[in-house]
Order: structure tokens, then sequence, then C-alpha cells
């Protein structure tokens, strides 16, 4: 029993003196020229202070660190964090749009005479094209030269431009107008010039297709041309012609002919213009003097 004493009495002392060693060294593993000061840090990331010892707690990479809180820094709002607020970015966004959306909504529907203004402004800003020449110009002047990337740059040929210049058309007959537009709304009647021969010809007053070729209720002959322009010619009471559906014709060709019947009664040219499916005066495009 004695025996057993002493060897409990040697353990308890052996775990004593082990606990004793490793209180010891907590306080001497750093040497005092490496120990944290006791003010508080101010990165989270390296502990509470001086407790830890530079093994446990290193010193942060400030790349990482960089990295990771990025999103907070760049945050318009503040607030921390590390995914960038797209949300509340988006919301912002959208609710200016609907005010500059209201705001200009509200300016069309006023009638005052600085809404007027505004509102031809708008119409001028939205409707203007972008001059792409000027802005290949300062980037040259700029950076030496235009980056051939851009299609718009690269071109240094001048593209090709469409004229809308009015065209004149030309007569179908030479003569005077007996029935004029305003009579019927459909088209007017020509009567020729005299002439010693018995046959008049119509020319065509443009270049255009023809559409169809019809007989007429008394007797004659009507033929429809399409022409440049969106204009649809109809050229009626010709006693013959040579053209048949879907034939072209330029700008002076021939029509038909005009033929005296047997009362020796000059015949009577019927000429109707058409513009977006609606008949107009033909002397609004043709010139008859």
């Amino acid at each position: 029993m004695e025996q057993k004493s002493d060897i409990k009495g040697r353990r308890k002392e052996r775990i004593r003196s082990l606990l004793e060693l490793e209180d010891v060294p907590q306080a001497s593993a750093v040497p005092p020229m490496f120990a944290l000061p006791d003010q508080t840090s101010t990165f989270k990331e390296w502990g509470a202070g001086a407790k830890h010892n530079t093994s446990a707690s290193p010193e942060p990479d400030p790349e990482t660190l960089w990295k990771q809180r990025r999103g907070g820094w760049m945050d318009e709002g503040g607030g921390g964090g590390d995914k960038p607020r797209f949300v509340s970015g988006f919301l912002r966004r959208f609710i200016a749009s609907i005010i500059v959306f209201g705001a200009v909504w509200g300016i069309f529907a006023l009638r005052e005479p600085w809404a007027l203004k505004a509102q031809a402004f708008i119409s001028d800003a939205l409707s203007r094209d972008m001059d792409f020449a000027a802005a290949r110009v300062w980037y040259e002047d700029h950076f030496s030269g235009a980056p051939a990337f851009i299609p718009m740059f690269g071109d240094k040929a001048e593209p090709a431009e469409k004229v809308t210049a009015k065209s004149e058309l030309s007569a179908p007959i030479e003569g005077s107008i007996v029935l004029p537009f305003e009579a019927a709304l459909k088209g007017v009647e020509i009567m020729p010039a005299k002439n010693s021969n018995g046959t008049l010809t119509v020319k065509s007053v443009d270049t255009g297709r023809v559409l169809s070729v019809s007989k007429e209720a008394q007797g004659g002959i009507r033929i429809t041309v399409r022409h440049t322009g969106d204009i649809t010619a109809e050229y009626g009471h010709l006693s013959g012609t040579r053209l048949a559906a879907d034939d072209w014709v330029q700008s002076g060709d021939s029509i038909g002919w005009l033929q005296e019947t047997e009362n020796a009664s000059a015949p009577l040219l019927f000429f109707a213009v058409m513009k977006d499916k609606t008949y107009i005066d033909p002397a609004e495009v043709v010139s008859f003097d």
C-alpha cells in the first residue's frame, strides 16, 4: 500500500511539473524584440493583441486584403461588403430613367411657348445623325491615326451618297387640259395640240414598269405604269400600244398612240397620277405648258 501511494504521488508530481512547463514557454516563446504592441490593432485579421504569437497570427498579405475588400471600397454607397451593390445601382438608374421619361412626356404634353422650344430641341437631338467624320478627325489628331478595328474609321474611301433631288416629270403629250382634276378627282383629260399627222404618240413621263394593259368600257386602252418616286400613272383612251405587262419604259419612250376618230374629232388623252395609293392632281408633278 505504501508503494502504491508513492507511485501515485510521483505521478501527481510529474503532471504538475508538465503543466508548469507548458505555462513557461507561452511567455517566452516570442523574443521581446518581436512582441506586439499593447494598443489595439487596426486589422481584425491580426488578432486581438499581443497574446497571439507571430507563428499563429502572421501579418496579412496586402494584395489578398485588397482583393477581399475592393468591392466595399468601390461601392458608391459605402457600408462595406465584399460584393458590389449591383441591385441598388440598377434601381437608382431605373428610377432616374423613369424621371427623365416622365419629364420629356410632360414637356410634349404642354403647349406653352417654352415647351414648344424644348420639344423642337429634343426632336432635333434625337433625329440628328452623329458626325462620324468629325469623330474620326478628332481621333486622328489626338492619337496619331484611326483604329483599324473600328469599321467606320478603317474605311478611308468616302461612301456614296444618295441624292434625293426632286425629279421633274415630262408631259405625256403636248396639249392643254380640257377636263381639270377637280371635276372627277381621279385624273385629267388632255386635248393634243393640232398635228397634220392623224396619229399622236403618247410618251412615258418617267422610267417605270408596266403594271397592266386593259380595255376600257368606251373601247380605248388604258395602261398603268409604276414610275420612280412611288408614283403610279394611268394613260387612258389610247387607240393602240405595243406594250405588255412587266415591260420596262424609259422617260420619253412610247406608251401608245392616239388616232382621230371617223368623225374627225380630236382624241382626248386621259392621264391620272397616284401617289401613296391616293389620286393627286397631275398638274402638281407634270408641267403641261
